[in-house]
């Protein structure tokens, strides 16, 4: 009962996290002997111990760790190479020499195969990853969940559902919900769609930055176009790309500083979990330099255009197919 979780679509990974819960036993009993720990924080010491002792009144005893394996893997993907291996063997001996009735979960937002700890414990983990869904994995995801809710739903409408929410499982989730709800027996339909769900300006602009992270230019211009197609002026875009990409900043910079997710959400002022979520998955997958530069970026175009150098929307599209691009953001200087 050794497992990994890793993966930015932290929907699917809390599913299977519930999933190993619920074949352990008795939730409830199984409640008062788990133990989670912060793995940027936990000693060995601690750790051994705890994974070390036998349940009580209860099968098993759980130990779910956050964050273990990143602990290991500095920024910049480079395997630390001194003093942390000793340290990695330490955790890897304590997982090993676990009594069978603790189950370990390490939970990592996302998974490097080279990592040291990882190498120590890979032909004993269970292990499980959770990207972020492609355009057609999304599809299947949206049509497989309505089924799952007892509803059906038209090709049409999961097209439409796929470009307005975008891969937010959590969000997309609440919104079949209520249009299975809407629907009643018969087919969720495009008209159905755009009556309960709709573009919102917060969710096309998540889309236009996960397009921007992952360099896909295609999605990116897309996602740009509908949000001036639903009215929204490009300078608005722009604004709302600047908030979006300041968030990841501050949210890397006090990561690194080693706060934790509560005060980090905090000091942001993220009170809509929605936003919360995606800031923090984005944040995950976009290296501080190269969002530190693409802001950069954002503030020269603004600039252009409030100097009557360049034309609002000519200004926003060059950005965006710019940053999707990448062209030279992974190694332009900041001065």
């Amino acid at each position: 009962m050794r497992y990994l979780l890793a993966g930015p679509d932290d929907y699917s990974l809390k599913q299977k996290l519930s999933e190993i819960k619920l074949s352990l036993g008795d939730t409830a009993l199984l409640a008062d002997a788990t133990t989670l720990f912060e793995g940027a924080r936990v000693k060995a010491a601690e750790f051994k111990l705890t994974v070390d002792a036998l349940p009580f009144l209860t099968p098993c005893r759980l130990v779910i760790v956050t964050g273990l394996l990143s602990r290991f893997q500095p920024a910049g993907g480079q395997v630390n190479k001194a003093s942390r291996l000793e340290e990695a063997d330490t955790f890897s001996a304590a997982v090993r020499a676990a009594p069978p009735t603790t189950a370990i979960i390490l939970i990592e937002p996302e998974l490097n195969r080279r990592n040291p700890l990882f190498a120590g414990l890979a032909d004993i983990l269970e292990v499980h990853e959770f990207p972020v869904l492609d355009r057609s994995g999304l599809k299947a995801w949206i049509g497989s969940r309505v089924s799952l809710c007892g509803g059906a739903i038209a090709p049409g409408a999961i097209n439409l559902l796929a470009q307005y929410v975008g891969a937010d499982l959590w969000a997309l989730s609440g919104e079949i919900e209520k249009l299975r709800l809407f629907a009643g027996s018969r087919p969720i339909t495009e008209a159905d769609v755009k009556t309960l769900v709709g573009y919102t300006g917060e969710a096309s602009i998540f889309n236009l930055v996960d397009a921007v992270i992952e360099c896909r230019l295609k999605p990116a211009v897309e996602s740009l176009e509908a949000l001036k197609a639903g009215g929204l002026p490009a300078g608005y875009a722009l604004s709302m790309m600047s908030r979006q990409l300041r968030l990841i900043i501050l949210y890397l910079d006090l990561k690194s500083r080693g706060e934790k997710e509560i005060e980090i959400r905090r000091r942001l002022g993220l009170t809509a979990d929605f936003v919360w979520r995606k800031t923090a998955a984005q944040a995950a997958r976009f290296s501080f330099s190269r969002a530190a530069v693409a802001y950069r970026r954002l503030l020269e175009t603004d600039l252009a255009i409030k100097t009557g150098r360049m034309e609002e929307s000519a200004a926003v599209d060059l950005l965006v197919a710019e940053l999707a691009s990448g062209a030279g953001l992974e190694t332009r200087e900041l001065s």
